[in-house]
């Protein structure tokens, strides 16, 4: 039998709950204490699953105390990933922390630079890439079977589907340019440009260009006052690797349409459509008996095969929630790469290392340079280059954070 391990939660939010089904589904794991800045959203926290008001902390530094933890969940918004799972290798504790990596790519690198600094173990949430769908279009790009590749298409659409507006169930912070930082694009655009960049390889980005938008309409009833809608709603753009490979980005969380086309990736052999990609944490995230919080239904990963087989051009489907559980049934270790959280924990015990791993936090990092290009492309008015996002982009990490209580100062 496995150690127990223990875990502590910093952010009591709608993302927590989705994490908390899937840490209750992982044997040998518990959840023995959380933090949160609301006190009355903490403790309905606590009630709900069963944590006593002792393990319960209003400032997560507190809990950071302790020496009966054995690692340290974060789900907290995008700007307060850095300073937050910053000061948790600080205190001594592996991290592993939501996606997208921050907000910006000066603020990822310095995430990505403390797990070194600090001797750490961190792990990023990219859901997208833990399932038979990456896989497989993995392994069939290494195979050959789309030949060189020449051109991707990475797509996310929502009709009138923004967070923490038309989504009530998520918080206001995702439309703060403070806390949230960006729209869709560092939202559910991470699980997208990350697969892409993993599938194909990890090709070194040559040159971004890129505009965003928030023209789409807002119902004034849906903005108390005071309250102001900060972020993007739309971003697009085009990137090309120095592999001699282009990426066209489409990203959005409102627009007037139905349908806006499916990611895919295109060969001089063979081209993949990629179908229903996980963004919501795959099966261990449905409740028994209810829908993924935030989410509603578990995905169902598909690829689409296209290309030629023995002269013929041939087109396949390749179910890859069915096939994905079958090949756990044949290949048990396969479950460690089904889940982030299965996958991170088995990290924390030393089943995985650095080299049997997979290196989210290199995967995100690169994801942020790729993203923040579209930003500087719009304030420069022209293409951007790697070298050029990596030198201008600026941090927006939370420095000092308000609270009901006080101020949090932080240190990174």
């Amino acid at each position: 039998m496995a150690k127990e391990l223990r875990i502590g939660i910093i952010g009591t939010g709608m993302i927590s709950t989705r994490h908390m089904t899937v840490w209750e589904k992982i044997p040998d794991t518990k959840v023995v204490a959380a933090a949160e800045i609301d006190e009355k959203k903490l403790y309905a926290w606590g009630e709900r699953y069963g944590i006593a008001k002792e393990n319960l902390y209003t400032d997560f530094r507190e809990m950071l105390k302790r020496d009966d933890i054995d690692c340290i969940d974060v789900c907290v918004h995008n700007n307060l990933h850095t300073p937050v799972s910053v000061a948790v290798m600080q205190a001594g504790f592996p991290c592993y922390s939501e996606k997208p990596m921050a907000g910006t790519y000066a603020d990822a690198k310095i995430l990505y630079d403390a797990q070194k600094k600090y001797n750490q173990k961190l792990a990023v949430q990219i859901s997208s890439i833990f399932n038979f769908q990456t896989r497989q279009a993995k392994k069939m790009i290494e195979e050959g079977k789309l030949g060189q590749l020449y051109h991707a298409r990475s797509v996310g659409h929502r009709r009138e589907g923004r967070p923490g507006f038309d989504m009530p169930a998520f918080s206001r912070d995702f439309i703060s340019k403070e806390i949230g930082g960006h729209g869709p694009l560092c939202d559910l655009g991470i699980y997208h440009l990350a697969q892409f960049l993993y599938v194909m390889g990890m090709p070194e980005l040559d040159q971004v260009f890129g505009v965003s938008s928030d023209v789409y309409y807002r119902n004034p009833k849906l903005l108390p006052e005071g309250l102001k809608y900060e972020v993007e709603d739309l971003s697009v753009g085009i990137a090309t690797f120095k592999n001699g490979v282009s990426l066209d980005i489409y990203e959005d969380w409102a627009m007037h349409m139905d349908n806006v086309g499916t990611s895919f990736i295109a060969g001089s052999l063979g081209g993949l459509k990629f179908i229903d990609v996980d963004t919501s944490g795959g099966e261990l995230a449905v409740p028994r008996g209810g829908m993924i919080a935030g989410a509603g239904r578990v995905q169902k990963p598909t690829l689409e095969f296209f290309g030629y087989e023995d002269g013929l051009m041939v087109s396949k489907v390749i179910d890859c929630q069915t096939n994905g559980r079958k090949e756990v049934l044949a290949e048990p270790e396969k479950a460690l790469f089904n889940d982030n959280q299965v996958h991170w924990a088995a990290y924390v015990r030393g089943d995985l290392d650095d080299t049997t791993r997979i290196d989210t936090p290199k995967i995100a990092l690169e994801t942020a340079l790729l993203s923040e290009g579209i930003f500087l492309s719009q304030k420069l008015h022209r293409s951007v280059t790697a070298d050029e996002i990596r030198e201008q982009s600026e941090k927006m990490a939370v420095r000092s954070q308000k609270t009901p209580w006080g101020v949090i100062d932080y240190d990174f």
